[in-house]
């Protein structure tokens, strides 16, 4: 096979890809990875050789690659009406949906009619696949996504998957969605807390719709100073808000932007 004959080759091109880069063979083995994807994902031992579904459920590689198989909609190949439902088969009950490499299981082998690369089943996961999914990976955004080789002549299917870093593109674009939002809302809320001001003052002397009025007031002077703070953010930080969702941190952000500037004062 071409892949083997050119190993080192292309080790030494895939080490000097900025993406984390894996090599899955038609049997889920791990066959090559690059640098970038230990780096990216803090992965310390050899992975090379090793079987997807071998590896520790806390490992990130593996974890990676089952949690952005959970957004497909199904069927999955155990699901199938002729599959015998062999409790060995390690797809079976799985959020793994490439049901081309359970080929080493009986259940799976002996009642396929067609050859994987022809079969609609691994069509519809192939178009999964290959939109990318991101992630929320050790405090970063990653996106996932997969590219196929399929050898005809061999009926084997490999699977190329690229862990890409979005996280400082994606802080990006919500800074300046947030620079838009806080431009956008801060005329508003000043003509709102100046109306109030003067509504209040011009109102009976009512001692419950005072204090409404300045529970109001209360309410735009903070929602002004967010709007400053986010005007004031240089370096983006997220916090944890629910599950695996990270977002904008406007006050730790806010504050290391003050620091840097008593710094250069």
């Amino acid at each position: 096979m071409l892949f083997i004959g050119k190993k080192k080759e292309l080790a030494a091109v895939l080490d000097n890809i900025r993406d984390g880069v894996l090599f899955i063979d038609n049997k889920g083995t791990i066959r090559l990875y690059n640098r970038a994807l230990s780096h990216m994902l803090s992965v310390n031992e050899d992975l090379a050789g090793l079987q997807i579904f071998l590896l520790p459920i806390e490992n990130p590689v593996r974890q990676g690659i089952f949690r952005a198989d959970q957004g497909f909609s199904g069927p999955y190949c155990w699901e199938r009406d002729t599959c015998t439902g062999d409790s060995a088969c390690p797809g079976r009950n799985s959020d793994c949906c490439r049901c081309w490499v359970f080929s080493a299981c009986d259940s799976f082998s002996s009642n396929k009619d067609t050859s994987c690369i022809k079969c609609a089943q691994y069509q519809s996961v192939r178009q999964f696949l290959e939109k990318p999914k991101e992630l929320e990976m050790n405090d970063k955004s990653i996106s996932v996504r997969s590219s196929f080789i399929e050898y005809g002549d061999k009926g084997e299917i490999w699977e190329v998957i690229v862990f890409k870093d979005v996280t400082s593109e994606k802080l990006d674009a919500v800074g300046k969605l947030a620079g838009a939002m806080a431009h956008e809302l801060r005329q508003p809320l000043q003509i709102l807390t100046s109306c109030l001001t003067l509504i209040s003052d011009n109102s009976p002397d009512d001692t419950g719709i005072k204090e409404n009025y300045a529970i109001m007031k209360e309410s735009c002077l903070r929602m002004n100073g967010i709007i400053e703070k986010i005007n004031h953010v240089t370096r983006y930080k997220t916090k944890h808000y629910i599950q695996n969702l990270r977002i904008l941190d406007i006050e730790e952000s806010a504050n290391s932007a003050d620091i840097t500037e008593e710094r250069s004062d």
